[in-house]
């Protein structure tokens, strides 16, 4: 008889249990915006070493005789590629000391820092990117085709450069998109983590 009340009591003990629910604590905060930070730092870094190769490329270039056509897309072109750069600089993690203001203001660091790097895949500074980029690149490789028009393999080359070219841009898109979505998603749940704290 004392194993058929046993099963009601373990249902009754459980229900009786409070539940105070999933808190981040201000070291896990801590830890979040440090791995958030260094991936960051990474990123940066690695953006910065391409644009500078892009950019040595198309000043090298520029030495080599090339058409006026040729001239205005590497102009364009590094152009484009300084103000990517410039808003990988403006876009960079502002960090700060975290735990010292309390978990409300560490978890606040946390989601505006989110917020800045969801902000940099998506929207006018994502457009802005795309449209400082594109033209110059494009105009590059039109005025390198027909600078080689004498020599069709050359050509066909150019016109695999020049598809491969607008593929990726247009592979940036979905890209920064979804990387905007996941930073969203970290968001979102910081929000919860705060309504039950």
């Amino acid at each position: 008889m004392a194993n058929d009340s046993q099963p009601d009591d373990v249902v009754t003990l459980w229900q009786a249990q409070g539940s105070d629910g999933f808190r981040m604590s201000t070291e896990d905060i801590r830890k979040r915006i440090e791995t958030m930070n260094r991936k960051l730092r990474r990123r940066n870094f690695d953006m910065y070493l391409v644009c500078s190769v892009i950019i040595v490329f198309f000043i090298g270039w520029m030495f080599v005789g090339m058409n006026s056509l040729q001239k205005v897309g590497a102009v364009l072109s590094i152009i484009g590629v300084s103000y990517l750069a410039w808003q990988i600089r403006q876009n960079r993690f502002r960090g700060a000391a975290t735990g010292q203001s309390g978990d409300t203001a560490s978890l606040d660091h946390l989601r505006t820092e989110l917020a800045r790097q969801r902000d940099f895949h998506r929207g006018a500074t994502f457009w802005s990117r795309m449209l400082a980029l594109a033209p110059g690149l494009l105009v590059f490789f039109a005025g390198f085709a027909q600078a080689q028009q004498a020599h069709p393999k050359v050509v066909r080359i150019i016109h695999f450069e020049t598809i491969s070219c607008v593929f990726f841009l247009i592979a940036a898109i979905p890209l920064n998109h979804w990387m905007a979505r996941r930073y969203q998603r970290q968001i979102d749940e910081l929000s919860r983590l705060q309504e039950e704290h």
